[in-house]
């Protein structure tokens, strides 16, 4: 949703609902709110291929893992890979490049997280979930 609401919305990111859903070739976002302040997204990866690019925000941003598992990979040689659980929620600094899939590969199961970015206000608008960024390489999604 662009801008903040005027009424309460109930969106089920489970069942698959967003104000708009964009797939890529690694995985689908759903938005459910894309304000000045704040972006709010769910994100499902299923079969796809692992992206090859690296993604990072601005800002700071929060991942919650609600069904299945994510395997987050960093650029930062010094930063282990982590593998995250339903319920699991990791805090990514700004402009920390990293890599989610579903694990195991094999799984039948769709990872499905919540992205929350608190925009800063820095100047210009951050691409965000599943839209381009200029030179920024492929995004999440």
């Amino acid at each position: 949703m662009r801008g903040e609401p005027s009424v309460p919305v109930l969106l089920r990111a489970l069942e698959g609902e967003a104000v708009e859903v964009h797939a890529t070739p690694y995985g689908s976002v759903g938005t459910i709110l894309d304000s000045d302040s704040t972006e709010v997204v769910w994100v499902c990866k299923q079969d796809e291929d692992i992206d090859p690019g690296w993604f990072s925000q601005r800002d700071t941003d929060v991942l919650c893992v609600v069904a299945g598992q994510l395997r987050v990979e960093f650029k930062a040689e010094q930063s282990a890979t982590l593998t995250l659980r339903q319920g699991d929620v990791l805090v990514l600094p700004p402009d920390t490049a990293c890599r989610a899939y579903r694990w195991p590969r094999d799984s039948k199961q769709a990872a499905v997280f919540l992205a929350v970015t608190a925009r800063s206000g820095r100047a210009g608008r951050a691409a965000g979930h599943g839209r381009a960024a200029p030179s920024a390489g492929p995004r999440r999604g």
